[in-house]
């Protein structure tokens, strides 16, 4: 951290929003140090690259950006170094490698936001879960749950550096808590972060199934709060219980859907995201047709789909593979029917009358909005951003709403 100082910096940040939550602080770090963002590497005295190696075509794009940049004075902070850092070293021996897990606690001494319409918030880092396939959680370790004082005051510094959105974030949101001996869980937090003054929403983040299923009723009780969005992304994996087990998912594919069915009684109109692996190790053709069915039947509002990318160092490497050209067709099948679902969903939107906020401008003429759902809503014409609109939806395009101002 003492060698950002007096530099002009560009940065690249790869991954998960709590990456991004990363790079924010170590530039406010580097701002109090004297250093000033640049626009261009060929601009900075220095590169950081914020990797991330979720999957292997991940990781190697780290090291061709890397590559890149061998020649300028380069820091390296993200889930590659914890992994790699043996083969970082040799491979780039002037490189300067910031460890993750210290970034926080240095933040913490700064305690200052950057400006901004969205404001990234870490509530916790790594987690407990025992996935066969995760590298994240080795880069990551064991859960640490943020202390809620922390957690308010960065919060408060978000809000006034002008943010009208607070991404919670973490490797599993519904977990935060577990690990500290104070009785609070996620619902205490969501209800302090609302009693904070200002004009804000709460955007959460990734939560697994088995760690929100035993909070869900006081979890659905604190989204009453109208500064939380209706927005859940609660990640499944599979359809298939076999291959949840291989996955080492502690957790039904039965109780994912119950969570979907209790969120949806709370909130009709509650927006669910969800995540499928293509072809993990043992998945058979019944496995991989009760994920496409799950997707018809469940009718989330967004879905992310990944091949299986074989990751060294987990259990899943030493597990039979499955042929990539049956892989790239389990994912298109599971593209075709997340496809079906959007155009459906959107199809009932049309009419609709939704209140909704400018997020940011798509190009000139036309900005993106977001309803309490955390729909995308495009509008053509030129609206500030934060500006409180309401907007009659007269079209889709699959992946966003198209709305009139009213």
């Amino acid at each position: 951290m003492k060698l950002l100082k007096n530099l002009s910096i560009f940065t690249e940040t790869y991954g998960c929003t709590y990456n991004a939550g990363d790079t924010e602080k170590l530039m406010e770090i580097a701002r109090s140090q004297g250093c000033v963002p640049a626009l261009s590497a060929d601009q900075a005295d220095a590169v950081l690259i914020n990797t991330c190696v979720v999957i292997g075509r991940t990781e190697q794009h780290m090291y061709e950006r890397l590559d890149c940049y061998a020649e300028k004075l380069l820091f390296v902070t993200g889930c590659l170094p914890p992994v790699a850092k043996e083969v970082l070293e040799t491979r780039y021996p002037h490189i300067h490698i910031i460890d993750p897990d210290h970034i926080h606690a240095c933040y913490m001494e700064v305690a200052t936001a950057h400006s901004g319409t969205n404001g990234v918030l870490q509530i916790a880092r790594g987690c407990n879960g025992h996935c066969t396939y995760c590298i994240t959680r080795l880069a990551r370790g064991k859960l640490v749950s943020f202390p809620a004082e922390d957690i308010l005051r960065q919060a408060e510094s978000i809000i006034k550096a002008g943010a009208s959105e607070i991404q919670l974030t973490a490797q599993d949101t519904s977990s935060w808590g577990m690990d500290r001996n104070d009785g609070k869980r996620l619902p205490d937090l969501l209800r302090a972060l609302c009693k904070l003054p200002g004009h804000f929403m709460i955007r959460i983040g990734m939560a697994n199934p088995d760690t929100l299923l035993p909070l869900l009723d006081d979890f659905l009780e604190a989204l009453q709060d109208p500064k939380i969005f209706l927005f859940l992304h609660i990640p499944v994996q599979s359809g298939s219980d076999p291959v949840l087990r291989l996955m080492g998912r502690r957790y039904t594919s039965a109780q994912y859907e119950e969570i979907c069915t209790r969120a949806r009684e709370a909130f009709p109109d509650i927006r669910i995201s969800t995540d499928y692996i293509a072809g993990f190790s043992g998945e058979t053709d019944e496995d991989a047709a009760a994920s496409v069915e799950q997707i018809r039947r469940t009718k989330p509002g967004k879905v992310n789909i990944t091949r299986f990318s074989v990751r060294q160092n987990t259990p899943a490497a030493k597990m039979k593979k499955i042929p990539e050209q049956i892989k790239k067709q389990r994912s298109r099948e599971l593209t075709t029917a997340a496809n079906s679902v959007y155009d459906a969903n959107n199809a009932e939107m049309i009419g609709r009358i939704l209140k909704a906020v400018v997020t940011e401008v798509v190009k000139l003429g036309s900005v993106t909005a977001r309803d309490r759902t955390y729909q995308n809503i495009v509008v053509m014409q030129d609206i500030p951003i934060g500006t409180e609109i309401r907007v009659k939806i007269t079209g889709h395009r699959r992946h966003y709403l198209i709305g009139e101002l009213i």
